[in-house]
């Protein structure tokens, strides 16, 4: 609303000379004394206007100064970051062969440890498949000897058989077969008695 009134009163200052001026007079002493009124009313606008305009035009740049500063000081402080950001990358960047060499020899230290916890592992796997071959060897063993007793138990049996079919005639047979008789035969008289 102020600066149509602003607006309103610069027209209504400097439409009046402005149509006095189309106008003109043929006197050359009106044309200095329209000068005059010119420069006159020139200072008198202007003065007018800057009276009215001072306040709105401190507060702008009042305003503009105020936002020009907060942008230099924003400026300021993203520089302030920007560098030490750059300080925390280039320090990181220093610290980063040594960084590497940590990683390597962790795993280095890593890879010893898991080819040991391999060896370790593939030692006690061979300890157990040699306790099972033993104990597999060790169980067919004593079933080849059971078995070998048992051969060499029908074998002497056999062999006795033959033998006792090659020794006993039909006397023997029969004095054996006396003296079974009378064995059955005292005990029952001893029994009795």
């Amino acid at each position: 609303m102020k600066r149509v009134t602003v607006v309103f009163l610069l027209v209504a200052l400097v439409a009046p000379p402005a149509l006095a001026a189309e106008g003109g007079s043929e006197e050359h002493g009106g044309d200095t004394l329209t000068t005059v009124f010119k420069w006159i009313n020139f200072l008198t606008v202007f003065g007018a206007l800057g009276w009215l305009l001072r306040k709105p035009m401190r507060d702008f740049f009042t305003g503009e100064r105020a936002a020009i500063q907060a942008a230099i000081n924003e400026g300021r402080e993203a520089s302030r970051q920007a560098e030490q950001r750059m300080a925390e990358i280039e320090q990181r960047l220093g610290r980063l062969d040594q960084e590497v060499e940590a990683l390597r020899q962790e795993a280095a230290a890593n890879a010893a440890a898991e080819q040991q916890r391999i060896r370790e592992a593939a030692r006690r796997e061979a300890e157990r498949i040699l306790a099972t071959a033993r104990a597999e060897i060790e169980s067919t063993s004593r079933a080849a000897r059971l078995e070998l007793r048992a051969y060499a138990a029908r074998l002497a049996v056999n062999l006795a058989e033959q033998r006792i079919q090659q020794r006993l005639t039909a006397e023997t047979h029969a004095a054996l077969f006396d003296t079974f008789v009378r064995g059955l035969a005292s005990p029952q008289a001893g029994g009795s008695a």
